[in-house]
């Protein structure tokens, strides 16, 4: 497997284990399973009901072709990247910036793989395409990977975005309250999120109520905020103003 570097706007170096194309098709066969039990399923339960295809065909279209069809994009985006198969087999997929794919992202893989692999849903056939394009790109990705700019990892990576001050807020609407954080360095912001963790772990309202008052005072920052709360507050505000130019 490669190892990937993928830097951050926090001067840190996350690194990942991208997935190599056994732990892909093995994560794809269990899908692939998945798919036929629910197949199974559904075809079972609607013939006890007496529901056949020749005479429904609108309702085994929705019910059991477009789950079947969409089963990717609605896996992965539900399941944070993930579907059955490839958290069984401790896969993830991830943008090339370490963030969660967009819903754009998915839709755009999901897209391409219909394109790679026309009958993935229906047969057990091995696909050339992908399976030469994994192979021969430096991070193991296919067609829809390269395109939409995405990759397939191991979850056990090495380096954690959330082992770091990253907060994903690109779903929100957020509103930053104290834009005198940015007086602060990547390592102090760095150093408060670690401390602010222990303090968590720990229960430790104390080690809390330091730190707080410490980055107050640095910043001149009046607030009726918690202690932790103002933390967690200052981290956001960070993230939001370093990466809201990227």
């Amino acid at each position: 497997m490669a190892d990937i570097k993928i830097p951050t706007s926090f001067n840190i170096d996350l690194e990942f284990e991208s997935a190599d194309i056994m732990k892909r098709s093995l994560a794809w066969l269990i899908d692939f399973a998945v798919r036929g039990f629910y197949y199974l399923v559904v075809a079972m339960t609607l013939s006890s009901l007496h529901i056949y295809l020749d005479g429904h065909i609108v309702l085994f279209f929705l019910i059991v072709f477009l789950p079947i069809l969409f089963y990717f994009p609605i896996m992965e985006i539900s399941m944070k990247g993930k579907t059955p198969g490839k958290k069984i087999m401790h896969l993830q997929v991830v943008s090339m910036t370490g963030n969660q794919p967009s819903i754009s992202q998915h839709l755009i893989r999901w897209i391409f793989r219909i394109i790679e692999t026309p009958l993935y849903f229906f047969t057990l056939v091995p696909v050339i395409i992908p399976a030469v394009a994994i192979a021969r790109t430096p991070y193991n990705q296919r067609l829809g990977d390269l395109i939409a700019g995405t990759i397939v990892i191991s979850t056990k990576r090495k380096g954690s975005i959330e082992e770091t001050i990253f907060r994903d807020l690109s779903a929100s609407d957020y509103k930053p309250q104290f834009p005198q954080i940015m007086k602060l360095s990547d390592r102090d912001m760095n150093k408060v999120k670690d401390l602010l963790d222990r303090a968590l772990k720990a229960k430790d309202d104390d080690l809390a109520t330091r730190v707080a008052l410490r980055v107050k005072e640095v910043l001149h920052i009046e607030t009726q905020l918690s202690d932790t709360s103002f933390l967690e507050t200052v981290l956001n505000d960070y993230n939001y103003y370093t990466t809201k130019d990227n």
